[in-house]
């Protein structure tokens, strides 16, 4: 997925440039249907969309870099609002415009709606996040054609992705690695749910196409209730962890209500527990965020989004197995019950997310261990460029040179270190005087070796 690659691109680039490119690439295939009726078509766009499928990753870095760390998690709960509110004024609105005005009409609608999205962020967003790296003029890319040079430098670019790079992040850092564990639980639940209870409901309570649009409804009007309102108080209360493992709790209660259901007023009833299961993306983006630099926050969003893409294939492919297993068996809805049990393990998993105090201790430790090697990188620099003015072998080569003048060379190493020390001694003993001590070398010493005083062992 495309989620830590953009997230990495605007922590270089800027955030409205890379948001431009992803609510473009992304709205593309609704958009070609404003002009063309080929499927084939819209099957192409839908796959390369996903290729931009990161809006949210910088969403998310740009209110990181606009809101205080203490009202970050009401902020993300107020973006995941307006999604709520999309999909439950987004449908109705389709169905009345296709009604009044024909299926066609929709899809123009979504491509006035794209393109004022676009110049919204083109003229009127400012930049949250200032580049590093400034996008080439149209002087700049004209010189370049007439030069005959590549039109953009992409040397400095974090370009290099690995499809499976959002692997990474379960791995090393202790807390973004406990984070991605509970994430990866938690929506491989979500996914499970969402991709199989239309058809469950359908097969297991005989919902009808109306009665699901409704129970939709319902369940957009709990998204943004829960993160428009809900967020706002319970994290600066609780804290993003408790407020996590509240809304987990309050989605492994929904599962099992939904799992055992024996009458369509269960699943209603079970709407309620969703008010708090749509907490805990909020707190798990609001932690991320507040223990991040303002530099990687766009990477450590989008790995976090990355390893919740991979639950969107993993999830559907896994509960829609046992689905298919347990339709016709006395407990039909028992794989909601499995995904009950997944999200207590990922409750468990929360409690060995560090505290704030402990990741500081890592924070600094890992720092004085960078500190540590750079210094030593710096002293091992040294050391060579000492090494290369003291380079033995120019002293050996003058003996070879010259064999009569120093006949008892073996002596002369040992007693003063080389040609040199040769040299010392049979001065020493043509004046008839006892030859002087040779310079220390070893470490501890002081004018011998100038190794010693900057390595400070003195």
């Amino acid at each position: 997925r495309a989620c830590p690659l953009f997230g990495s691109l605007s922590d270089k680039l800027g955030r409205k440039t890379c948001l431009m490119v992803t609510v473009a690439g992304t709205t593309a295939p609704v958009c070609l249907l404003a002009f063309t009726q080929d499927l084939r078509v819209y099957a192409v766009a839908q796959a390369l969309a996903g290729c931009f499928a990161s809006t949210f990753t910088l969403t998310f870095a740009y209110i990181a870099d606009m809101v205080r760390p203490e009202e970050r998690a009401p902020a993300y709960g107020l973006a995941l609002a307006t999604l709520g509110l999309s999909f439950t004024i987004g449908p109705v609105t389709g169905g009345i415009i296709a009604e009044q005005f024909g299926d066609q009409a929709v899809f123009t609608t979504a491509l006035m709606l794209a393109i004022a999205d676009i110049a919204f962020i083109i003229f009127v967003l400012p930049e949250s996040n200032t580049p590093s790296i400034a996008l080439p003029t149209a002087q700049t890319l004209l010189n370049n054609v007439r030069e005959r040079k590549p039109l953009v430098d992409l040397s400095s670019l974090p370009l290099a992705y690995n499809p499976l790079s959002a692997l990474e992040v379960f791995f090393g850092d202790p807390l973004l690695s406990q984070v991605a564990r509970v994430t990866f639980l938690y929506y491989t639940g979500v996914w499970a749910l969402v991709s199989t209870l239309m058809i469950y409901l359908v097969t297991r309570f005989h919902f009808s196409k109306l009665y699901i649009g409704y129970l939709l409804a319902s369940y957009g009007v709990a998204t943004m209730i829960s993160e428009g309102i809900l967020v706002r108080y319970m994290v600066p209360f609780f804290g993003e962890r408790t407020t996590m493992r509240i809304g987990l709790a309050g989605f492994a209660v929904q599962c099992v209500m939904i799992g055992l259901a024996e009458e369509p007023s269960t699943i209603w009833a079970s709407i309620f527990f969703a008010l708090f299961s749509n907490l805990v993306y909020p707190a798990l983006s609001s932690l991320v965020s507040r223990s991040t630099t303002a530099e990687q926050q766009g990477q450590a969003q989008g790995s976090i989004n990355g390893v919740k893409a991979l639950t969107e294939g993993f999830g559907p492919l896994m509960f829609g197995l046992l689905m298919n297993v347990f339709e016709t068996t006395a407990m039909p809805g028992f794989p909601y019950i499995i995904g009950a049990a997944i999200i207590v393990l990922a409750i468990g998993m929360t409690y060995r997310i560090p505290s704030e105090e402990e990741y500081f201790q890592y924070i600094e430790a890992k720092r004085a261990s960078v500190g540590n090697a750079e210094e030593a990188m710096g002293l091992l620099e040294y050391d060579d460029e000492v090494d290369g003015a003291l380079d033995p072998s120019a002293d050996d080569a003058f003996p070879n040179a010259f064999p009569d003048a120093f006949p008892d060379e073996e002596v002369a190493r040992q007693a003063g270190g080389g040609a040199t020390g040769g040299v010392r001694q049979g001065r020493a003993a043509s004046s008839g005087s006892p030859p002087p001590p040779p310079p220390p070398r070893g470490r501890g010493g002081g004018g011998g070796d100038p190794r010693g005083k900057k390595r400070g062992f003195h």
